[in-house]
């Protein structure tokens, strides 16, 4: 109950903190007009205090002073209130946060890791580029597991401004990216970039103010590898003789491999590739886009599974979705009071981008709070006949579906 209390209390404070940051910059042009005016004003006081004692006779040194008073408070209020139209850079070498002002749009702009280098700039647009030259802008992408438009872009050390086009309209951000190279930019480059974007995205939301430094797929979690171990250890209690195993080349995703076939030896389970050995349970340990490509083979029937095994970190929408008898080891709650909280800040502060298994993690460690005992969870979607089809669009696990517990607490095996 009193870690329950606490995360809640975090939340809480993170939340405000974004908001009072967010509404102080919204209403810095009111700022300036009441700033310039309480300047008029004392400015006349003063005069008329002046005037009062005789100390100010004559009438073109009262005329000056007035012109005087009046030009300082228009150029105060002047000065505060185009303040507001300059976004903020935030710290030196921290994931940047930022809404850009593009026309009459304001578009979320996530920055990561804003350091020198190369940067991966997410933005919640479907017709985006960016870069540094106005000129020569980059056109994003999409990835497979996100919903945002990326751009590659290199920045310089220091303070500068990075220039966007989002649906034909221009708009600004300044940015400082200290002055250190960031050890995440080579993961950021690949496929498995907007994984590591969107654990930036969830520290953030939580209030972290620290410079990121890696990346989920660089290395296998120990909570992670032990997970790996309860689900096969849960396929041998089936009966399972045989799974099918998919794995990618990233240093996580081949760590993991490593660890399900140590895992497989040990319950005297044989492993095969995805499609052989008849329609075996599949075990899929690879990034979100490869994750993405797999499932759909095994819901269309391109590839027999006899269901599909996720990694605990391949918890993402477009990954759940396809029906492919999904089932996902997970240390939490996805549809928890704590995941819900997740999910209600990524909706507000980056709408329209999806959740995933590293941004919820990276959110929760900020937080402070522990996570619950392992448990399998089956995805499904659920589709109403005559209802069309949609495509995700709010800060949901599934557009329609269920994700729910079908076992006990796993037992954790050993390494």
């Amino acid at each position: 109950m009193s870690n329950t209390f606490s995360i809640q209390l975090s939340a809480a404070a993170a939340g405000r903190r974004g908001h009072l940051a967010q509404a102080a910059q919204d209403f810095r042009p009111l700022y300036g007009i009441l700033l310039g005016a309480l300047v008029l004003t004392c400015g006349i006081g003063l005069i008329m205090l002046q005037l009062r004692y005789g100390r100010m006779r004559r009438r073109r040194t009262v005329l000056a002073s007035f012109a005087v008073i009046v030009i300082t408070s228009v150029l105060v209020g002047m000065t505060v209130s185009h303040d507001a139209g300059r976004p903020e850079a935030g710290a030196p070498g921290v994931p940047l946060l930022r809404t850009a002002e593009a026309g009459a749009q304001r578009v979320p702009v996530l920055v990561v890791p804003n350091r020198p280098g190369f940067n991966l700039v997410g933005i919640a647009a479907d017709n985006a580029s960016a870069g540094t030259d106005p000129a020569r802008l980059t056109a994003g992408r999409r990835y497979g597991g996100s919903e945002r438009t990326w751009v590659g872009v290199t920045l310089k050390s220091g303070d500068q401004r990075l220039y966007l086009s989002v649906n034909g309209s221009p708009a600004s951000l300044d940015v400082d990216t200290g002055h250190e190279p960031s050890a995440a930019s080579a993961t950021l480059r690949g496929t498995d970039g907007p994984e590591c974007a969107s654990a930036a995205l969830g520290a953030l939301l939580a209030g972290s103010a620290r410079p990121w430094s890696s990346c989920p797929a660089d290395r296998l979690a120990t909570a992670d590898a032990g997970l790996l171990r309860s689900t096969v250890r849960f396929l041998a209690a089936r009966g399972a003789r045989t799974v099918a195993l998919r794995a990618d080349a990233s240093p996580r995703d081949r760590a993991a491999a490593a660890v399900v076939r140590e895992a497989a030896a040990r319950e005297r389970l044989t492993v095969v590739a995805p499609g052989e050995g008849g329609a075996p349970p599949l075990i899929v340990v690879t990034g979100w886009a490869l994750a993405g490509a797999q499932v759909k083979d095994v819901g269309t029937g391109r590839v027999k599974a006899e269901g599909t095994y996720l990694a605990p970190w391949l918890l993402s929408p477009p990954v759940l979705g396809p029906s492919a008898g999904q089932i996902i080891p997970l240390r939490y709650d996805p549809r928890g009071p704590a995941a819900e909280r997740y999910l209600s800040a990524l909706s507000r502060r980056f709408p329209g981008e999806v959740p995933s298994a590293a941004g919820y993690e990276a959110w929760q460690r900020q937080l402070g709070g522990d996570f619950a005992p392992a448990l399998m969870y089956a995805a499904a979607e659920v589709y109403i006949p005559g209802m069309p089809a949609h495509e995700h669009r709010g800060a949901d696990w599934l557009n329609s579906g269920m994700i729910t517990a079908v076992s006990g607490p796993l037992r954790q095996p050993g390494p």
